[in-house]
């Protein structure tokens, strides 16, 4: 019971540290240096402007998604069930907070069983950190995925909060023998994430030849983990006088997702991204980089927070966003986008 109690309190801190701009990298994304080539002619309409994307082998009506964030506690029900809910009706993908807590506690499953019910068709992708991947047997992050129903299973790393988290589990040993073998064995997709800190081009082949479907590069430039984890230390503790000296430790965003997308290419393994995504033209600029599928974190979680109505606006928004950036590239499709950039 006190187990379950410390993993609420630490998802409660989690979005409320994840909300405040101290917790940010913000500019460090690198997008600010991308700009797409303007076309002041496009010969279509701007109602010929399709977002359709297709990734996994599954078609969707946007490139988005929304980055797990939220689950584990008890007032996340009522936040989750609002993204799902606009993530089927606009045609976002949905990634879930980390599913941890259903390996020791059979009625965090409830939760997610109870979503799945009320919105059918929205498109799940389930979540766990590389410890847990390692420490559980494939069947039972098999149940996982059964009781969410999910597109696949997204396994993120965060080294760096690991290390700097009081309650951290910083055992990474075997992390690439065991996504192999889970590959091998789960009958959905596997996602590689990282957590605000990027993946370098010689990882990304590490990920590659362990066979993952795709790389969420999740770069340095948005919600900074190690900043979050030391407002959490208590203190004058030594975890917060090192979350200080590791305040800026990453890749940028930009720079993850141009190595990432250098060690798949010519590969089946997708290259997504995320970090520091703030708008539909932030992720304009991804796409034209390479990435078949763009996260969006803290904006979404904001506007989920002030209630369905505004999350629609947000996303609406996004969309139109990024629609522009289409037209004003002479790009009738997400394809036609790709490498409009100097």
């Amino acid at each position: 019971m006190l187990e379950t109690e410390q993993f609420e309190a630490r998802k409660r801190d989690h979005i409320t540290y994840a909300l405040k701009t101290e917790n940010e990298a913000i500019g460090e994304s690198g997008l600010d240096r991308v700009a797409l080539v303007h076309e002041a002619l496009p010969e279509f309409n701007f109602s010929e402007v399709t977002m359709t994307s297709c990734s996994l082998d599954e078609a969707s009506a946007t490139p988005f998604l929304v980055s797990s964030m939220t689950g584990g506690h008890s007032q996340s029900s009522a936040m989750n069930l609002c993204m799902a809910r606009l993530c089927a009706e606009r045609g976002w993908w949905m990634g879930v907070g980390s599913q941890r807590r259903e390996l020791h506690d059979s009625s965090a499953r409830i939760e997610w069983r109870e979503i799945r019910k009320a919105v059918p068709s929205a498109v799940l992708l389930g979540n766990l950190g590389i410890a847990q991947v390692i420490q559980t047997e494939p069947g039972i992050i098999s149940s996982l995925v059964e009781n969410l129903e999910a597109k696949s299973m997204i396994v993120h790393l965060n080294a760096l909060q690991e290390c700097l988290q009081v309650e951290g589990t910083p055992d990474f040993a075997g992390g690439l023998e065991s996504l192999a073998r889970l590959v091998k064995r789960l009958h959905v997709p596997v996602v590689v994430k990282e957590t605000g800190c990027g993946i370098s081009q010689m990882t990304a082949r590490r990920l590659v030849e362990a066979g993952v479907h795709a790389i969420d590069v999740g770069g340095f430039g948005g919600t900074h983990w190690g900043r979050i984890e030391g407002a959490r230390a208590p203190s004058e503790s030594i975890q917060q006088a090192a979350a200080q000296t590791f305040a800026n430790w990453g890749i940028r965003t930009v720079d993850s997702v141009r190595d990432v997308q250098n060690a798949c290419e010519g590969t089946k393994t997708e290259m997504w991204a995320s970090g520091g995504v703030r708008s539909g033209l932030d992720a304009a600029k991804l796409i034209a980089l390479g990435a078949n599928r763009v996260g969006f974190a803290k904006p979404i979680l904001e506007a989920a927070m002030k209630g369905e109505a505004a999350l629609r606006l947000r996303m609406e928004l996004i969309e139109y966003e990024l629609k522009i950036a289409l037209f004003c590239t002479g790009s009738r499709t997400l394809n036609d986008l790709r490498g409009k950039v100097r």
